[in-house]
C-alpha cells in the first residue's frame, strides 16, 4: 500500500478562507485510492494537529515590560492591547487558515470514505470517527474565537463562522449563527464516539475520552451543567492521568529557569495532554502578569516553583517580575486531563442542585498533585460558594497560556487592563473586541461575509 498518497495539485477555492486557495491534500505524487490513504490523510500532525495562536498574546496570564516593547511584532502588540484587527489585509491570519485547512481535510475524508476501496491496515469506523471529531474540534475554536460566546437567548442571531461540510469550488458561503456551529459540533462528536476507541495510539488521534472531553466542555460553555458534568465524567473514567509534580525537581539550585527535571515538556509525551493542537512554535521571554502570580501560594504551589522563574537562566534576577519555564512555552488549544476535571467540577457546583463532595473529592485529586506534600492539606469548605470559588481559581492556575484561560475570561465577563509605555488600555466585558475580526483578506474574497463589530 502506498505510505506517501497525495494529490499532484489539488487545491480547493473557499471564498471563506483568507487565500484564494486553500490546500486540501498534501502536494505529492498520487491520488489516494483506498481507506488507508484516507487515514494517512489525518496523521500529518503538521496539517491535522497545528493551531492555536491568536489567544496568545491576549490572555491575562501575560505582561510585557515596556523595555520589551520595541522587539515585539505589530500583530503581537495589536493583540497584547486588544485592537480591532490583529492584522492587516496583506497579513495571514494562522488560526483561520489552519482551522479550515484541518476542516478541509476532514470533509475530503468525511466525502469519500464510504465510496472508496476498503483499505486493510487502518479500520473505517476509526477513520471516519477520527475526521467527524478533527472538524468538531477544529468549529469549537472557531466559533468561540471569532463568534460571540453561547447565549441560548441569542445564539440562533449571533453570527459565527461560515459553516463548510463539503467541498465545492463554485459555491461561497455566508456566516453561520453561533447555534448553527455549535449544533454541528454536537452532531459530529455524537456520531464519532460510537466509532472511535476508548483511548488513542498517539495524542494526535482522536479517542472516545477526546470526544467525551470536548462534548464535556461544550456543554460547560452552553451552561448545560447536567450534560457537561455526565460528559466530562465518562472522559475522566476512561483517561485522567495527572502528573505528580512532586516528582519534579530542580536542575541547578532553585532557579527553575535552569531546567525541570522530571517533566516532559515534549506535547506529544505529556501525559496529561489528551488530545493535542498547537501552532508548533516556542514562545520566548515569555512574561507573567502580576495578577497570575498572585494566584499562587509561593510556599506551597509547585508549579509557582517550577514552571515560574524570578531570575533567569544566568542567575540574573528579574526586579520582581516572573518568566515562563519549561511548561506554556507553547500555546495549547487542545485538551487537558486536568482542564476535564475543571469542568467536570464546575459543572457540578453549577448545577440547580449543587455536588459538594464530589466536587471537593476531584478537585483535591487535582491538588494533591500540584502542591508541596510535605505541607499538604486537602481544601474543604461547607460552603458552596467557596467551593466553587476555589475550582474557579484552579482554573485560573491550572489552565494558565491556554486557550481555554481566554475562552474563561470571555465566557466569564472579566473586564482586565494593562499599561503600555504610559497608556492603558482596557477590554472591558462583553467587549466587541473579545470577538476575533474575521480577517480582511477574507472579507475580501467573500461578499457574503459579514465583520464583527468592532472597538473596546
Amino acid at each position: 500500500m502506498k505510505r506517501f498518497i497525495y494529490i499532484l495539485v489539488m487545491a480547493v477555492m473557499f471564498a471563506s478562507c483568507d487565500d484564494s486557495y486553500v490546500d486540501v491534500l498534501p502536494k505529492g505524487k498520487t491520488i489516494p485510492e483506498n481507506t488507508d490513504d484516507l487515514a494517512l490523510l489525518l496523521n500529518s500532525t503538521n496539517d491535522i494537529n497545528s493551531g492555536g495562536m491568536n489567544f496568545s498574546s491576549q490572555a491575562d496570564d501575560i505582561m510585557i515590560p515596556d523595555s520589551k516593547i520595541p522587539f515585539t511584532g505589530v500583530s503581537e502588540m495589536n493583540a497584547y492591547t486588544w485592537q480591532d484587527f490583529l492584522f492587516t489585509d496583506a497579513e495571514q491570519d494562522e488560526d483561520w487558515v489552519n482551522f479550515y485547512r484541518i476542516i478541509s481535510r476532514a470533509n475530503f475524508v468525511l466525502q469519500n470514505i464510504d465510496t472508496y476501496e476498503k483499505g486493510i491496515e487502518y479500520d473505517v469506523d476509526y477513520t471516519k470517527g477520527r475526521a467527524l471529531f478533527i472538524r468538531a474540534h477544529a468549529y469549537m475554536y472557531l466559533v468561540n474565537g471569532y463568534g460571540k460566546h453561547y447565549n441560548a437567548s441569542t445564539a440562533s442571531t449571533d453570527l459565527a463562522v461560515p459553516l463548510l461540510l463539503e467541498m465545492n469550488i463554485n459555491e461561497q458561503h455566508p456566516r453561520s449563527t453561533v447555534q448553527q456551529v455549535y449544533d454541528q459540533i454536537i452532531a459530529d462528536l455524537n456520531a464519532a464516539i460510537p466509532l472511535l476507541t476508548e483511548t488513542s495510539k498517539h495524542r494526535t488521534w482522536a479517542s472516545k475520552a477526546s470526544a467525551y472531553a470536548l462534548l464535556g466542555r461544550v456543554y460547560l460553555y452552553q451552561e448545560k451543567y447536567d450534560l457537561s458534568q455526565e460528559n466530562s465524567k465518562r472522559s475522566l473514567d476512561i483517561y485522567s492521568t495527572i502528573k505528580d509534580y512532586n516528582t519534579l525537581s530542580f536542575a541547578s539550585g532553585k532557579n527553575a529557569a535552569k531546567g525541570v527535571l522530571g517533566y516532559d515538556s515534549n506535547k506529544m509525551n505529556n501525559v496529561e495532554n489528551v488530545y493535542v493542537q498547537e501552532p508548533g512554535w516556542y514562545r520566548t521571554e515569555l512574561w507573567l502578569s502580576n495578577e497570575l502570580i498572585n494566584t499562587f501560594d509561593k510556599t506551597k504551589d509547585l508549579r509557582y516553583w517550577y514552571f515560574t522563574s524570578d531570575s533567569t537562566s544566568t542567575g540574573e534576577y528579574l526586579d520582581g517580575l516572573h518568566i515562563v519555564t519549561t511548561d506554556g512555552q507553547v500555546a495549547f488549544a487542545g485538551i487537558k486531563s486536568t482542564e476535564v476535571l475543571l469542568n467536570y467540577c464546575e459543572a457540578l457546583m453549577k448545577q440547580a442542585t449543587p455536588n459538594r463532595t464530589e466536587a471537593l473529592t476531584y478537585l483535591n485529586k487535582l491538588r494533591f498533585n500540584r502542591f508541596d506534600a510535605a505541607s499538604y492539606e486537602d481544601f474543604a469548605s461547607t460552603d458552596n460558594a467557596v467551593v466553587l470559588d476555589e475550582i474557579m481559581q484552579e482554573r485560573r492556575r491550572e489552565l494558565r497560556l491556554t486557550a481555554y484561560r481566554w475562552f474563561d475570561m470571555k465566557r466569564l465577563g472579566l473586564t482586565t487592563s494593562r499599561t503600555v509605555n504610559g497608556k492603558t488600555f482596557t477590554l472591558k466585558a462583553r467587549s466587541n473586541n473579545y470577538v476575533w475580526a474575521i480577517p480582511l483578506n477574507v472579507m475580501a474574497l467573500n461578499d457574503l461575509l459579514e465583520q464583527n463589530p468592532r472597538g473596546l
